[in-house]
């Protein structure tokens, strides 16, 4: 039996919503192959059980991949700060892998496998784990045998710059979609004030929450005009030292004051399930960043946008900002109370902007994201000769 495995390899959960209701996917309408969901902490266990709860009819199987003993330790020793434990469990794991016809992974380090195993290596699929601008975000992906892409921004931009072929990838949409259920927009306070998500980067240089974190909090503690929930990045609070991939020495973690934390107007949240499943990017009345691509999950309904640039970036026609043209972009903390009553007094004033960088961002369409991208994989998977043929009806259409 062939079977297909989906590896979850991170220090948090962001990444499991993002593919594994496309493992789901895959063993409902495939009852003929093996899924095997590879997780290696309890966080990832948890998201992927409150997934596999939506498919009664589809069974995957779930493996624990430890990793080694002196990867845990270093990575401990090392504030969760280096990928020492990520690596570690691709390298313990190896004959696990060599096992698979097929590795779907949301994230970039496990492409090592490639080097590593060989002509025994599986075929290699990235499925991506969010549709942000910056660079970052595409740098790394080349070397995978096919890619899940949410859009267009991503198709082109990735065609133009040789990163993928024509026929190695499928646009799929965005699987974490699926996993919205469908119910009331989540009301986290009770006293009817606007509320605004304020969910900075981890990125050092980038981020808005390093030198200017305490002024936007205390503004907000002292508010009685605002709601706040404050949910960074899942990452932030699972290290305690931070390097930017755009240069700069590294950075300890801000820490959280009391004060904030017993306000009676700000909910903090450092990592929990819900920083991740979308209860605060639909809670939410208006959304303040830098450069998390986050705020693209929140335009999937339209609302006011504010962002940070702390770092002086020249951010103008650029493609890596192309969500900044999504709202005001402040210049300091300062700019905050006004940009805050500018987007209460017309908040649909980048409603235009906005949904054209969602249309950009995501190719969606009736069927479920996660449905494509299972079919996208099962098909390319076939045309390799690791799949049993199927009728030419059914197969999916490649690079569209």
């Amino acid at each position: 039996m062939i079977r297909i495995g989906f590896l979850l390899n991170h220090d948090a959960a962001h990444q499991v919503n993002h593919c594994i209701p496309t493992a789901y996917e895959i063993a409902r309408r495939n009852p003929e192959v093996s899924v095997v969901i590879i997780i290696t902490t309890e966080a990832e266990r948890e998201a992927v059980a409150g997934i596999a709860a939506d498919y009664p009819d589809a069974s995957c199987e779930i493996i624990i991949a430890e990793p080694p003993v002196y990867a845990s330790l270093f990575d401990k020793l090392t504030g969760h700060a280096m990928l020492v434990k990520r690596i570690g469990v691709l390298w313990r794991h190896r004959a696990l892998f060599r096992s698979l016809a097929a590795l779907v992974v949301p994230d970039k380090p496990s492409i090592v496998l490639k080097r590593w195993l060989g002509e025994e290596c599986p075929l290699m699929i990235n499925t991506f784990h969010g549709a942000g601008d910056r660079r970052g975000g595409y740098q790394g992906v080349a070397g995978f045998d096919y890619h899940l892409l949410p859009g267009r921004k991503y198709e082109e931009r990735m065609l133009e710059e040789g990163m993928v072929d024509a026929d190695r990838y499928a646009v799929a949409g965005y699987v974490k979609f699926d996993c919205i259920r469908n119910t009331p927009r989540p009301q986290l306070f009770s006293n009817g004030l606007p509320t605004v998500l304020y969910a900075p980067h981890f990125n050092p240089k980038l981020s808005s929450w390093y030198g200017w974190g305490e002024a936007i909090l205390d503004f907000f503690e002292h508010s009685s005009e605002y709601n706040l929930i404050f949910a960074p990045h899942v990452l932030m609070y699972r290290r305690s030292w931070h390097i930017s991939t755009e240069g700069g020495m590294p950075k300890r973690t801000p820490p959280i004051p009391e004060s904030v934390r017993k306000a009676p107007n700000i909910l903090v949240d450092q990592g929990s399930i819900a920083s991740i499943d979308m209860t605060y990017t639909r809670a939410a009345d208006i959304y303040l960043g830098d450069v998390s691509s986050l705020v693209y999950e929140f335009l999937v309904e339209p609302r006011p946008c504010l962002f940070f640039n702390r770092s002086k970036a020249n951010w103008r026609d650029n493609e890596n900002f192309v969500f900044w043209s999504t709202g005001d972009v402040l210049e300091s903390p300062d700019e905050l109370p006004a940009a805050l009553a500018r987007a209460q007094s017309d908040p649909m004033r980048y409603r235009a902007e906005q949904e054209h960088a969602f249309s950009e961002a995501f190719d969606l369409t009736d069927t479920p994201s996660s449905v494509r991208a299972a079919d996208a994989i099962t098909g390319f998977l076939e045309k390799q000769g690791k799949f049993p043929t199927r009728p030419a009806n059914s197969a999916p259409l490649m690079g569209q």
